[in-house]
């Protein structure tokens, strides 16, 4: 059973947003219009969960919501390494877990979102 089924990122400039993501992560976006709506669709197979970067009414980003933690895997510090350079801000550095459930830290993206990281290394 997958944990996340679907996730939005909200963004104000979709460009910036999007440049970012790809920075970061060091992938490519599938950018896809949908109604009013543009979103930047991570790659994704059928089992993993799946998600989007998201521009339009209704969709506003803040550092205060609900907190997605995204696949930083194989290292999140490669990860961390790469969100100054494409914009962002490291809120929190790279904290281990308890009982060996890997390692988490949170970032800004250039849109105030407050998310995060996780991996096992």
């Amino acid at each position: 059973m997958k944990k996340v089924e679907w996730f939005e990122i909200p963004s104000s400039n979709f460009q910036r947003a999007v440049d970012f993501y790809q920075a970061v992560f060091d992938t490519q976006l599938r950018i896809q219009p949908f109604g009013a709506f543009q979103m930047g669709v991570f790659s994704h197979t059928p089992d993993d969960g799946a998600g989007c970067v998201i521009h339009g009414e209704g969709y506003t980003p803040g550092a205060d919501g609900v907190v997605i933690y995204l696949d930083a895997s194989p290292s999140i510090d490669a990860v961390l390494g790469r969100i100054e350079a494409a914009g962002g801000q490291i809120k929190m550095a790279k904290m281990a877990l308890p009982q060996d459930h890997g390692y988490i830290a949170y970032f800004h993206d250039t849109e105030g979102n407050r998310l995060g990281l996780h991996a096992m290394n």
